[in-house]
């Protein structure tokens, strides 16, 4: 479900482009090169199916890095998903900055996980994919959340 769930969030361009943040960036949200780089010096495009490997490449270093902590270990796939989705999008620094929800998730408090990733600089920026996050940290339930998104 990760790589749709990416998909959805991130879509897929061909051609370089720069994210909000101002990063050259291709495929499906992978960054590749400094922020505010001119994006004449990236002259090619990637096919789906590549974009798709670039993604995978990134998604296993993600989870290498995540595995090693019980409170991740500890959650159901559906969780585990949004978990690795947040690190693609802000990387694994970024998240482990959520000191207060990581320590929701240890106790398995849904509700406050939730709440504590929307009480973020993330939730500003990206509100409706941090509200879609949120749901599904809050109940454990992909489905109910993406499923019709990513039935269309």
């Amino acid at each position: 479900m990760i790589f749709e769930l990416l998909k959805f969030e991130e879509g897929y361009r061909e051609k370089p482009y720069h994210c909000s943040e101002g990063y050259p960036t291709i495929g499906i949200g992978t960054k590749i090169g400094p922020k505010n780089a001119d994006l004449d010096l990236y002259q090619f495009t990637v096919s789906e199916s590549v974009a798709k490997s670039m993604l995978d490449d990134e998604l296993m270093s993600i989870r290498k890095e995540l595995v090693k902590h019980r409170w991740y270990t500890q959650l159901d796939l559906s969780r585990q998903d949004i978990i690795k989705s947040m690190c693609y999008q802000m990387g694994i620094a970024g998240v482990f900055k959520f000191k207060k929800m990581i320590k929701a998730l240890e106790v398995k408090d849904w509700e406050e996980a939730a709440n504590q990733a929307l009480d973020s600089r993330w939730a500003k920026q990206t509100p409706k994919r941090a509200n879609r996050h949120a749901d599904v940290l809050r109940s454990g339930n992909f489905e109910l959340v993406y499923g019709e998104i990513l039935r269309v």
